[in-house]
């Protein structure tokens, strides 16, 4: 599918004639001579280049880098027949689709479209396209700068000097099986403990979170030649460039413990007195969502068909877990295409009843937003992104929201309201008006996860509040209420709405968690006992 078609969806189910894409703010249709913008963002200058290589032929693309308008006809994947103007303007490239007339002949009647003339029937007169209006002048515009290259498109998140100097991506192959070799007692020790991250630092002992808890570990002292001898088969060409010009770097470890093979997310980044590596295990296969100690609540968003699930919490609050066990229900429930976009690559998926196709960044592509960019054309049902960092992966993510894909995702926030200020605040201040209406018409839910210490140490559950969006809470989105939405939870459970202090109560009911614990770490302390009342 190709990227345009998705707007083409927007088009064509508002009966629009003509669609308008600029490079500098958001697309607008036109209907009977009304025009009214999309509820989106505008794409930018890299998006909209990116529609212009797939519509236009590469000798007309010489015109246009020539400054010349070039026209052309398209057919969308839906059979919709399209006039397409594709110009240069001072802030980008940009597109006008008008409805073929054609088309909607052909769209109301396809099998008598479809049908050859009877024989000695006389051959209908071609007639030849309508011209597009030419635009008119600008008479302060000036000379238009030489597009950017496209051979080295620049994200947000992504440092400029990285991808140039690079030149691609790191080449494909198996992932290295590292020795842990000194490290390999400490790494024992910590599988042993259970413990979730392993912090190693140069010329210090090294320390274990267990249960939330930091120990440290005496006569465990690591330096920096110890991290780059355990690095060294795995840490290439662009891991290099990323620590010397970002100052750290994400990795996936596969590392020999004994007769096994253990895997790590890892993280290598410099600090005052020289190198630091943190080390997160990834413990076996996909985990399930009872496995975790999930709510019931969490599997019906997997059904969903579309929109945007953010799955939010603090650090180390287990996001990507959970969405890792959301992927794998819906790998065994549903005959799905699901594409991750991760960074890096944690858990690896079996295909089962879905095809799994995953992506890590800096291997299979260059940035988040450039890989969400590239989903669309490979006809995914559900995208998932590691997590949203900066407002080109935003808009890119609700605009595949929007246009029939389910997309999951992670931020870092503390509750749904931050969340949404987050993103919203993320956005240029004359953009989130637009952004605001947008969210309220993608956004499906937000969850929300803390991990609480268990009744059976070193082990912890997962207390977790959802927001879903109905119509009471996409208007406070839309009005820029957010600070009020955490009010529609409480009345929400009819809309399979959770509040933290209902997941935390049924928690202590299955004796998975301590009255006491409860009772400390529950938002409202009122509204916790009166739940646990209730059991």
């Amino acid at each position: 599918m190709a990227l345009v078609d998705s707007l083409l969806k927007l088009m064509s189910a508002q009966s629009a004639d003509v669609m308008v894409i600029p490079s500098s703010e958001p697309p607008w249709l036109d209907r009977r001579g009304e025009t009214r913008p999309l509820s989106m963002p505008a794409l930018g200058r890299d998006m909209v280049e990116a529609m212009v290589e797939e519509l236009v032929e590469p000798a007309a693309r010489e015109r246009l880098e020539a400054n010349e308008t070039v026209e052309l006809a398209y057919e969308a994947d839906d059979g919709g027949r399209y006039l397409v103007l594709a110009e240069r303007r001072v802030d980008g490239p940009r597109l006008t689709l008008r409805r073929s007339p054609a088309s909607s002949s052909s769209q109301s009647s396809p099998a008598t479209a479809s049908a050859p003339p009877p024989p000695g029937a006389p051959t209908p007169p071609s007639r030849p396209a309508p011209a597009f209006p030419a635009a008119p002048p600008d008479p302060t515009a000036a000379p238009l700068p030489p597009p950017p290259s496209r051979s080295t498109p620049t994200a947000a998140n992504e440092a400029p000097a990285v991808v140039g100097e690079l030149g691609g991506l790191d080449p494909l192959g198996p992932p290295p099986v590292l020795e842990a070799g000194p490290l390999a007692s400490l790494l024992a020790r910590a599988d042993q403990e259970q413990a979730s991250d392993i912090l190693l630092s140069h010329g210090n002992n090294a320390r274990l979170r267990v249960a939330g808890e930091i120990t440290e570990l005496g006569g465990t002292a690591v330096d920096e030649g110890m991290l780059r001898a355990f690095l060294a088969p795995a840490f290439g060409r662009r891991a290099q460039h990323e620590l010397r010009l970002t100052g750290s770097t994400d990795l996936a470890l596969l590392v020999r413990l004994g007769p096994l093979v253990q895997r790590y997310r890892a993280n290598l980044f410099l600090q005052r007195s020289g190198l630091a590596l943190a080390l997160r295990p990834v413990r076996g296969d996909p985990p399930s969502l009872d496995l975790l100690n999930l709510p019931e609540e969490l599997a019906s968003l997997a059904t969903l068909p579309h929109g945007l699930v953010l799955m939010t919490g603090t650090a180390g609050s287990g996001k990507s877990t959970t969405l890792v066990a959301l992927i794998e229900h819906i790998n065994r429930s549903s005959p799905k295409h699901v594409i991750t976009l991760e960074d890096p690559i944690e858990y690896e998926y079996v295909h089962r009843r879905a095809l799994v196709h995953q992506r890590q960044v800096g291997a299979h592509v260059r940035s988040f937003s450039e890989g969400l960019r590239a989903a669309l054309r490979e006809s995914p049902d559900v995208i998932l992104l590691g997590e949203m960092r900066d407002h080109t992966t935003m808009a890119a993510a609700l605009t595949a929201a929007e246009t029939g894909h389910l997309v999951l995702s992670t931020l870092h926030a503390a509750d749904a309201a931050m969340a949404l200020d987050r993103i919203i605040d993320s956005f240029p201040e004359h953009q989130q008006g637009q952004v605001r209406f947008q969210l309220s018409g993608a956004l499906r839910a937000i969850v929300t996860q803390r991990l609480l210490p268990s009744r059976t140490l070193p082990q912890r559950v997962p207390a977790v509040e959802i927001l879903r969006v109905n119509t009471a809470v996409a208007t406070k989105i839309r009005e820029g209420r957010a600070h009020q939405i955490l009010s529609e939870i409480q009345k929400g459970r009819a809309d399979g709405m959770l509040s933290f202090e209902a997941s935390m109560a049924r928690l202590v009911r299955r004796g998975l968690l301590s009255t006491q614990v409860a009772m400390e770490r529950a938002p409202n302390p009122e509204l916790m006992a009166q739940h646990l009342g209730r059991g």
